[in-house]
Formats: C-alpha cells, sequence, structure tokens
C-alpha cells in the first residue's frame, strides 16, 4: 500500500509540475518590438530610481509647508527684593515665523526640481524604449551575418571536398586547393567575429530584457523609410527635447533661487509670550508679549544676490547653448536619415534573393567545371559583401530613425515605425 501511496503522489507531481517547469525553461520565447520595450520598462532600476526621487520630492514639499515648532523656555529661580526672598518662575513661548511669500518659495523650488526630474524620467523612459529596439536590431542583423557566413563555409568545404575527390591531382588542381584553403581559414577567422559581435550585441540587449535564454525575435525589416514633414519635426525638436526641457527647467530654478535670495535681507521673525511670577517682597505677576527679529545691519545678502544673479545669466546661456546644439544635431540627423532612405532602397531586400540565386547558379556551372575557381570566388566574395550591405542598410537606416525620434522625444515609437514599408519574410532562419 505505502509503494502505490508513493506511485499516485508522483504521478500528480509529473502531471501538475513538470509543464510548468518544461514552459519557464522554454528557450523559442518569442519577442515582438511591443513586448521588447514592455519587457526593458519593467526591468529598469533606473526607472524606479527616478520614481522613487519623485516620491522623495514630493514628502519634500509637504515638508517645506510645515508651520515651524514653537520653542518653550522655563526659567525658576530665588529673588531677593527688601529684606525679603521668593520665588520667581516664568514661562516664554515663542512661534518662529517664515517672512510673507518665504515658504511658498521654498515650496517652488522644490516643484522646480521635481519638474526637471520629470524631465529625466521622460527622457529615461525613451532611451530605455529606443536602447532596446537598437540592440535588439543589432543583435539581428549580427545573427543573420553569422549565419550567412556559416552557410559560406558550408559551400567552401563542398567546393574543397569536389577538388579533392577529382581523379587527376594537377598542379592546377593543388593550387586550388591552396587558394580554397586559405579562403576557408579566413573566413573561420571572419565567423568567429562575427559570433563574438552576436554575443556582445545580445548582452547588451540583455541589459534591458534579462532573459534567462535567448528569445526568438519577432521584428520586421524595411522596405522602404519614413517620409517626415522637416519643418514639423523641426519644431517638435525645438519644443520637446528632453535637453531642452531640462535646460528650461534649470532656469526656471535659477530665478526662483534669485526670488529666495532677494527676501534674505528681510529676516523671518518669532512671535514670543511670556508669563510668570515674582513672590519677592509683593507678588507680581507679569505677562508680556513681542515680536524678535534679525536687523540685517552688517549683512544685507547682496554677494548671495550677486551670486543667483550670475547663476541665472549662465542657465540662461546654457539653455541657448542647449537650443543651438540640438538645432545641429537635428539638421545632421535628418541628413543621415535621408541618405538611409536612398541606401534602403539601392540595397533593397531583394538583393538577398538575388544572392541566393547567384550563389546557387555558381555552385551549379562550377561542379559542370564552366567556371573558374578564381572566378567562383570573386562572385562569391561580392555577393557577400552585397549581403552585408543589405543588412548594414538596415540597421543603418533604424538606428537614425531612432536618433530622430530620441531628438524630438517622440513617445510614439511603434506609431512612427508603423509609418514604414515593413516585412517579416527576410527574417533569419
Amino acid at each position: 500500500m505505502r509503494f502505490s501511496y508513493i506511485f499516485v503522489f508522483l504521478s500528480f507531481y509529473w502531471i501538475l509540475f513538470l509543464p510548468a517547469q518544461a514552459s519557464e525553461n522554454d528557450t523559442g520565447k518569442e519577442l515582438d518590438l511591443n513586448s521588447i520595450m514592455a519587457i526593458a520598462e519593467k526591468n529598469s532600476p533606473l526607472l524606479t530610481a527616478i520614481h522613487s526621487d519623485l516620491e522623495s520630492l514630493f514628502y519634500k514639499r509637504r515638508q517645506e509647508g510645515r508651520t515651524q515648532n514653537p520653542s518653550v523656555y522655563i526659567d525658576y529661580g530665588q529673588r531677593k527684593a527688601a529684606d525679603e526672598s521668593g520665588a520667581e518662575y516664568a514661562v516664554q513661548i515663542e512661534q518662529p515665523v517664515y517672512f510673507p511669500g518665504r515658504k511658498e518659495l521654498k515650496q517652488l523650488l522644490v516643484d522646480n526640481d521635481s519638474k526637471i526630474k520629470e524631465v529625466q524620467q521622460i527622457e529615461a523612459y525613451n532611451s530605455i524604449r529606443l536602447s532596446s529596439i537598437k540592440f535588439a536590431y543589432r543583435y539581428l542583423v549580427a545573427a543573420d551575418k553569422k549565419n550567412h557566413v556559416k552557410e559560406r563555409l558550408k559551400r567552401l568545404s563542398l567546393i574543397e571536398s569536389y577538388i579533392k575527390a577529382r581523379p587527376f591531382f594537377t598542379p592546377q588542381a593543388k593550387t586550388d586547393l591552396f587558394i580554397i584553403e586559405t579562403k576557408i581559414l579566413a573566413l573561420r577567422k571572419h565567423f568567429n567575429d562575427l559570433e563574438l559581435g552576436a554575443a556582445k550585441d545580445y548582452e547588451s540587449l540583455n541589459l534591458y530584457l534579462r532573459q534567462e535564454f535567448i528569445p526568438n525575435l519577432k521584428i520586421p525589416y524595411f522596405r522602404s523609410g519614413v517620409k517626415f514633414d522637416r519643418k514639423d519635426l523641426e519644431k517638435k525638436a525645438v519644443s520637446q527635447n528632453p535637453s531642452i526641457l531640462a535646460a528650461k527647467g534649470e532656469l526656471d530654478k535659477a530665478r526662483t533661487e534669485l526670488r529666495l535670495a532677494n527676501l534674505e535681507k528681510y529676516p523671518d521673525y518669532s512671535i514670543t509670550s511670556q508669563i510668570g511670577e515674582d513672590k519677592s517682597g509683593v507678588a507680581n505677576r507679569f505677562y508680556d508679549f513681542g515680536l524678535k527679529f534679525r536687523i540685517p545691519v552688517w549683512d544685507q545678502f547682496q554677494n548671495k544676490v550677486a551670486s543667483a544673479e550670475t547663476n541665472m545669466r549662465s542657465k540662461q546661456d546654457r539653455l541657448v547653448y542647449q537650443e543651438n546644439l540640438i538645432q545641429t544635431s537635428f539638421n545632421q540627423s535628418f541628413l543621415e536619415y535621408e541618405q538611409s532612405k536612398v541606401n534602403l532602397k539601392l540595397y533593397d531586400l531583394t538583393q538577398l534573393d538575388r544572392i541566393d540565386r547567384d550563389l546557387n547558379f555558381a555552385d551549379m556551372e562550377f561542379k559542370r567545371g564552366r567556371i573558374q575557381l578564381i572566378s567562383y570566388l570573386e562572385l562569391e566574395n561580392q555577393l557577400h559583401e552585397t549581403h552585408h550591405a543589405v543588412l548594414d542598410a538596415q540597421i543603418s537606416h533604424l538606428e537614425s530613425l531612432l536618433n530622430l525620434l530620441y531628438i524630438t522625444n517622440e513617445k510614439d515609437i511603434l506609431g512612427v515605425m508603423g509609418n514604414a514599408s515593413q516585412t517579416f519574410e527576410y527574417q533569419p532562419k
């Protein structure tokens, strides 16, 4: 009976738990662009840190709005008057009060910090989304190049075997064998470099995905690019770029600091009240009320005001510099993107079909002895360069597009990318 119970328990364990474990260890998990961005956002500790910073500033603002705590002074002693001694005691309460407007300016200063942090949060969100897409494409292209070179090695190994299998091993055949062996050796080095590059690109991608196994990326290649209105895009870059928004936030903060500095010569004050009794001689009770404040005689904070004014001018100049810098960056990025669209059409994806067709033709004609090895290798090398050029055109177009989206602080990334002609036909096998 004991063994039968154990058998039943193991059967239930096998049915319930092992399928779940198998699904967790599935190495073929498919990710599209939307999934890649969602996972990257979810796994980013930077976004969590910025959110915590904003929460900290929220509590700091509430603290700046609090009324200051009062001070209590208690005094007790003995006093002698007219040969009569007696106790004396007093209680004094002092309530500090901000000069009108100072507390509100301190809260406004925290608001300025919050706005700057919110701009950093927006920039971080976009940077993480765009970077995850960029490295996903880099890995996809690197893996495609690696697979292509792997196929080249198989082809040349077959050619090598064909030459070795010739019945009459002439000096020409021996020379051809030396050539093909040297070519294979160089290709193996090239394959190792591409394999290393693909692995490094995946590690860059996995900084955002944090996947245990390499996922299956279901992301499209591009047949053509997006047509932008340059003037509208330029206006968007100047008005929404995170660097410019942050510079504007720093300028607003500098203005608030200047207003606070101008208030320094108007000191805070305290409302004081005291009650007490003197029992030496005739009992004497007293109560008084007054104001306590500093007199700005020796220091009227001119240096602090001058420092704040200089800081504000510095922030104004930095804003102008950032606007000029973004203007230049936008012009360069727009030119790069327009050129990448030209190259995308020049090295269109249909070239990959022609490469396969020409390689199959060259294989057949070489085996029939109709073309020489030198001609075969030259054609094979040119087709290999064309294959790499097609993939380089894809990644150049994608990265220049993402750079434009970053400069313009575009939030609807997939919406803009969807305006380009896309295809899944040429996905790496």
